[in-house]
């Protein structure tokens, strides 16, 4: 008997779903918004029937939340006709594991949810796999990262084409790394190719190699990158900066497994799996004629969406340890630990950067703290506490009261509101005191930020009456 978890406002829908649900055997949740969803997930379920159109929010916002609820549900999206293109979208995360439309058939409902039951089981085994994968550095337990590791796991062991999409930062390329460590060509090579950095004039002699007297300054012959990755994996990462030229050309080597070097005579093989990534938008580039869609389906057997570090809720600290663990082990220093006020920072930030902005911003804060034994959010760059202070001010900030970094609130009586020169010296007065705790009083970063000399800085901070040095200030 499974717990199944039905959300839809509409009652009609829930009394359907639920006498269905109970002649199978399985016991059944109800909820008629988001807030109930969340409350009724949290006591453990095993699928989760979601509508889009909620009375309290987008359903489809809510699906990774609600897959990493308790018991780590599969998420069937449930929609009304005119919405098959939302839900069709919520499909590019692996969090849904299928949708269906409304009105739909008993026995379409009942075979969608033996189909989730059944992955379900099959799941739980694949998920015991993740414990032997070698994961390349690729650190993570968030129930979103785990599912991106089975699919590393999955396609390791075939030869199909691979594409990793994701934000810059997520770890494409480690991802790649992972899926040629753990297959069968793990003892070959494993050839990137950065594609946003090869020229056109140069591309074809990098990617095929070329014959002696091909052009100028080709005094020999040249194996290319792709015979390079004979026998192991080729990564084209940044696939979509690819020329259109290219593209072509490229296809058929993909299609056949052969090429020619430029200036030779005959045509060459390689036997190489094809893993590629991207942080672009490749079906959007397709429908525009920016990208070829045969390529796109041969590139995209398989594909692995890296989630942003912002929806890895459970890997931030995990990750910031991990990290801090690395540096101080590299430099030489005894372990830290991390004050509170940093895991504020840390947990809060939405990292932008994803992983690798982490990975620097850490490195940076252990050779910061330096010999010390604790870990402070004045360890930080710069402008990763920046970005967290404009950011916890805007979450603070009403609906459609944004403002800008710094600036102090007029009060809603006009009888309490100040003289124009009162105003502007309490806000210069709350932004260099602030500004320079986020950079910790480094008069020339307060300079690069404000985008105020030196010289005016030191003015209006001696006007203001805000001292230059920390220790001053705690005074």
């Amino acid at each position: 008997m499974a717990r199944i978890l039905v959300v839809d406002d509409d009652m009609l829908v829930r009394k359907s779903l639920a006498r269905l649900f109970s002649s199978m055997g399985h016991e059944v949740l109800l909820a008629e918004s988001l807030a109930g969803a969340d409350t009724e997930a949290e006591k453990g379920v095993d699928v989760i029937y979601l509508d889009i159109d909620l009375p309290d929010g987008d359903g489809l916002k809510a699906i990774d939340s609600l897959a990493a609820a308790r018991g780590r549900p599969e998420v069937i999206v449930i929609t009304g006709l005119g919405r098959h293109h939302g839900a069709r979208e919520s499909l590019r995360g692996h969090a849904c594991w299928d949708y269906i439309s409304k009105p739909a058939s008993p026995q379409a409902v009942e075979q969608t949810l033996r189909s989730a039951l059944e992955y379900r089981r099959q799941s739980k085994a694949s998920l015991a796999e993740v414990a032997c994968l070698n994961r390349c550095g690729l650190v993570g337990e968030d129930p979103a990262f785990l599912r991106v590791l089975q699919t590393v796991g999955n396609a390791a062991r075939t030869d199909a084409s691979v594409l990793v999409s994701g934000e810059t930062g997520v770890g494409k390329e480690l991802a790649a790394e992972a899926i040629h460590a753990n297959s069968r060509r793990k003892d070959a090579l494993f050839v990137p190719v950065d594609c946003s950095n090869m020229t056109e004039s140069l591309v074809e002699s990098m990617l095929y190699g070329h014959a002696r007297g091909a052009f100028t300054g080709a005094h020999a012959d040249r194996e290319g990158l792709v015979a390079e990755a004979h026998g192991g994996t080729l990564f084209l990462d940044e696939v979509g900066e690819l020329s259109l030229s290219l593209q072509k050309s490229f296809l058929r080597v993909l299609q056949e497994r052969r090429y020619r070097p430029v200036g030779a005579k005959k045509e060459r093989s390689s036997d190489f799996r094809l893993v590629a990534a991207t942080n672009r938008d490749l079906d959007e580039m397709a429908r525009k004629g920016a990208f070829r869609s045969d390529l796109l389906f041969r590139i995209r057997t398989v594909e692995i969406a890296v989630p942003p570090l912002r929806d890895r809720h459970e890997d931030k600290r995990r990750l910031a340890v991990y990290f801090i663990r690395r540096f101080c082990n590299r430099y030489g220093l005894e372990p830290k630990q991390v004050s509170q006020e940093m895991w504020r920072v840390v947990l809060g930030y939405r990292w932008p950067g994803n992983v690798r902005e982490m990975c620097n911003a850490m490195e940076a804060a252990v050779i910061n703290a330096g010999r010390a034994p604790m870990i402070y959010p004045k360890n930080l760059p710069g402008s990763v506490r920046l970005s967290f202070f404009q950011e916890q001010e805007n979450r603070a900030r009403p609906e459609g009261k944004a403002k800008s970094l710094f600036s102090p609130d007029l009060p809603d009586d006009p009888g309490e509101i100040l003289s124009y020169n009162a105003y502007k010296a309490r806000a210069d007065r709350e932004y260099f005191s602030r500004l320079l705790e986020a950079v910790d009083y480094n008069i020339g970063e307060v300079s690069r930020i404000s985008g105020l000399s030196v010289p005016s800085v030191y003015r209006r901070l001696a006007i203001a009456e805000i001292p230059t040095r920390k220790n001053h200030a705690s005074r």
